[in-house]
């Protein structure tokens, strides 16, 4: 979330949307480059489906954190 947040601060007028920051890094052909906004939010959305998935399993009745994970 820093790395977005740090993204949004350099021009809050601009980059009012998530999608309006991965757009501009696109286009200026940053959007791959190592700590970008853009990297950043691929990681956020796979940390938040991995935890959806985990807590799934514990709602299901899981038992063994290990498989749950």
């Amino acid at each position: 979330l820093q790395k977005i947040n740090q993204k949004f601060i350099t021009n809050t007028e601009e980059f009012d949307t998530l999608q309006k920051i991965v757009l501009h890094e696109v286009n200026a052909g940053v959007a791959q480059v190592r700590n970008s906004a853009t990297e950043a939010l691929l990681w956020l959305k796979r940390g938040l489906k991995f935890l959806k998935g985990f807590l799934t399993e514990v709602k299901n009745g899981e038992k063994n954190i290990q498989t749950a994970l």
